[in-house]
């Protein structure tokens, strides 16, 4: 049931995400300073924190209730978002210090990651409860 929970908040998340860039890439882009400057530019980031972060959602979702894709939900939040917490630390090391809403969201997704790696690990030792 924890799993299940964990999976349809992050789903929601996803989604939300992709809703809102979706409806205003400006808005959506503005916390963390990337500015949609052509028709080009708002292409991309529909497509990418728009539609990418919509299917990302939908199959977190998926994974949350139907009990086949659960692990593979797992695994590839595992992996996508500790890719992207991977990417912040090495820019911190690379770029500098961001502002406090990027390092937020690097507390934020490394936690996700190690909390879907803890979860995979779990289901990988004991039978599927549901």
């Amino acid at each position: 049931r924890l799993v299940t929970l964990f999976l349809l908040l992050c789903a929601l998340a996803f989604i939300y995400i992709g809703i809102a860039t979706f409806h205003d890439p400006r808005a959506a882009l503005a916390p963390v300073e990337i500015v949609p400057a052509s028709v080009s530019a708002f292409n991309e980031a529909r497509a990418n924190y728009g539609g990418l972060q919509i299917g990302i959602g939908f199959f977190l979702l998926a994974g949350a209730f139907v009990p086949s894709l659960t692990r593979s939900a797992l695994l590839m939040q595992t992996l996508l978002v500790g890719g992207l917490a991977f990417g912040r630390v090495v820019s911190v090391s690379v770029d500098g210090v961001p502002n406090p809403f990027m390092l937020m969201l690097l507390a934020l997704e490394s936690t996700i990651a190690l909390l879907s790696l803890a979860f995979l690990l779990q289901r990988g030792k004991t039978p599927d409860p549901r």
